[in-house]
């Protein structure tokens, strides 16, 4: 009866680890998924991050094509972006307003793309672009100092 307890207790330690929330790698991006950035329009620069359910966040190199993992944002961050942006999607919005410095979102299902522009010092942006806004400037601050 001894003998068993540890197997016991090892089993259920795997059963709680193998319930935890999903972990993507670079090689198993879901099909939908959230794409962030920005752009520089006098350089052509872009800086695109890749956002996936559970928070885990992904960067996308503009100079060589290559993926890095970032640090993972919120659930409840993750969570308003994807609700934010189905609602974007929802309501057929067109939001393309370019500017010097240009903020994007789009999201992408497999080959399908929606996306959307805006420039983050426009006084005129929807209320809910505004808080989107304000929550990937977060994201791209922090990642900066990553």
């Amino acid at each position: 009866m001894k003998n068993i307890l540890p197997f016991y207790l090892f089993a259920l330690m795997l059963q709680v680890v193998s319930c935890g929330p999903k972990k993507y790698t670079l090689e198993s991006v879901p099909e939908q998924r959230i794409e962030f950035g920005y752009m520089n329009q006098k350089t052509g620069g872009t800086n695109t991050y890749i956002l996936m359910d559970n928070g885990q966040l992904f960067q996308k190199s503009t100079l060589n094509g290559k993926y890095s993992e970032y640090k993972s944002v919120s659930e409840k961050e993750a969570q308003f972006i994807f609700a934010t942006v189905d609602q974007l999607r929802q309501s057929n919005s067109n939001l393309y307003r370019i500017g010097e410095l240009t903020h994007f979102v789009r999201i992408r299902n497999g080959v399908n793309l929606q996306e959307w522009k805006w420039d983050p010092t426009d006084v005129n942006l929807p209320a809910d672009i505004k808080k989107l806004d304000e929550i990937l400037a977060k994201i791209f601050a922090a990642q900066l100092g990553h």
